[in-house]
């Protein structure tokens, strides 16, 4: 079903995120921001307005494309900033392109920029920006945004701009960004009781530890209930590798093998092992084949899961589930995943000064919040993450403060082209790791596993001249 927005047609259904490939070598640059901070210098700070830089020609409006992808709310919310848009510069129209799914999404866009005929703008998860700036598919937005007054200094969070810049310049401009939190049934959490005497209470700022978050899963008691539930994958666990001062990889740019067994990583999923492992607390293999943790999660059966903040519209449609959030447990520092997704401007549009006003009005506080209340997303603009159009005071989850509280926590994985791939083959081996009956001695296990790694870290020649991993391990 399709229906008009303004200038911009919605197609309903459109779901999932935008996935792609990683490109080789990539660093978010911290000096980025100073270098936009020197562009902006002396300008005002007042919220950008977007006014338009050219004036209507005899020829009619400038037609302007918008790539977009999401659930449907979130799609209807762009539609909405675009018709806005339109109306307050009619010299320019913004046509909104939704897709189905994330492979459509994927595949047009790619096909697009192949053939030099990419939408002006487009939203890109940052998995995807190494890609395109190795090849060269995006224009640079530091220079641009700055001579429309948007606020680098302290008006959009400062992990999202150093993560979407590279080349000693911001690429595509963020506008959301999600770190992995815990979220937990507060009918069968009770965080108070976890405090015991002459211990801090635990609170959404001082977060909790590993020991806590294992007495937590422990509080469940429901018969057929478990209380908590972590995938067997490298995102899930890396949190818990990263606080315990481990790392997934040997080099984070330019991997050639995982780094799972020995030292920091190993003591770090131990740990976590004996958590996952324990079958009082945790549902097995097949109970989870026949309903899944987001079920029962829903359900009331599981007392804890990991997500981002996408997770929170999907469970406040649930009937009778009373849910919060936690930031991710420490095993020593504080630590988490992330997502997050910008606008970039194609390079080859023929209209960046006018892209430019597009994304400049898309980032403020009006469009932001428009974002914010789909639920869905946490704005980059600190000004709308910090209200209420974010917070959403009265609705679930009642700490919401913890998603802007712990994007300084995020770290990043590699940027290797080839990490997808790692990530789904080595799935196997960690569910192995989760579910079998006897997993001693897990250092040779690790070990394998790292072995296993590196192969696909090494992309083989195809006849086409193309690359792709190495085979992919099964054991």
């Amino acid at each position: 079903m399709k229906m008009l927005v303004g200038q911009a047609l919605v197609q309903e259904g459109a779901r999932s995120v935008f996935g792609g490939r990683r490109g080789p070598r990539f660093s978010a640059l911290a000096l980025v921001v100073a270098a936009v901070l020197a562009v902006t210098a002396g300008c005002s700070g007042d919220k950008p307005k977007a006014e338009p830089t050219h004036k209507p020609t005899p020829t009619g409006p400038t037609l302007l494309s918008f790539a977009v992808y999401g659930p449907p709310q979130v799609i209807t919310a762009y539609a909405k900033i675009a018709a806005s848009f339109t109306a307050e510069h009619p010299d320019t129209v913004v046509n909104v392109k939704p897709y189905d799914s994330a492979e459509a999404a994927h595949a047009a866009i790619a096909k697009q920029l192949a053939d030099g005929d990419p939408p002006d703008v487009f939203l890109a998860p940052l998995t995807d920006l190494p890609d395109l700036v190795a090849n060269h598919s995006v224009r640079r937005l530091d220079e641009l945004l700055g001579e429309r007054n948007v606020d680098f200094g302290d008006g959009y969070q400062r992990y999202s701009l150093e993560a979407f810049s590279a080349e000693n310049a911001l690429q595509c401009m963020p506008v959301d960004v999600s770190p992995m939190v815990v979220y937990y049934n507060t009918d069968l959490i009770h965080l108070p009781l976890l405090t015991t005497p002459g211990s801090k209470t635990i609170t959404s700022e001082t977060g909790w530890s590993l020991d806590q978050f294992a007495a937590a899963a422990h509080q469940v008691k429901k018969s057929g209930s478990r209380g908590v539930y972590i995938a067997p994958t490298l995102q899930q666990i890396a949190p818990f590798i990263w606080s315990g001062g481990g790392s997934l990889v040997d080099h984070l740019d330019e991997p050639t093998t995982l780094t799972l067994a020995g030292g920091s990583t190993e003591k770090a999923l131990e740990k976590l092992l004996e958590i996952v492992r324990d079958p009082t607390i945790t549902f097995s293999k097949k109970q989870l084949a026949s309903r899944s943790a987001l079920q029962r999660f829903k359900s009331g059966q599981l007392g804890m899961m990991l997500g981002y903040r996408s997770l929170t519209p999907v469970l406040r449609a649930q009937q009778g589930l009373n849910f919060d959030v936690m930031p991710m447990p420490k095993v020593g520092s504080k630590a988490t995943a992330g997502e997050s997704s910008g606008l970039c401007i194609s390079a080859k549009s023929a209209h960046p000064n006018k892209t430019a006003d597009f994304i400049a009005y898309a980032v403020s506080d009006d469009s932001s919040a428009l974002l914010a209340d789909t639920g869905y997303v946490v704005p980059v603009n600190l000004d709308v993450a910090n209200s209420d159009a974010f917070l959403q005071p009265g609705d679930e989850p009642a700490s919401a403060e913890i998603f802007n509280n712990t994007v300084r926590n995020i770290r990043r994985f590699s940027s290797a082209d080839t990490w997808p791939s790692v990530e789904k083959s080595t799935a196997t081996l960690l569910s192995d790791l989760f579910y079998d009956a006897v997993i001693d001695p897990l250092d040779g296990r690790l070990k394998a596993i790292d072995a296993a790694s590196a192969p696909l870290f090494t992309p083989i020649p195809t006849p086409s001249g193309t690359t792709s991993p190495s085979a992919t391990p099964t054991s």
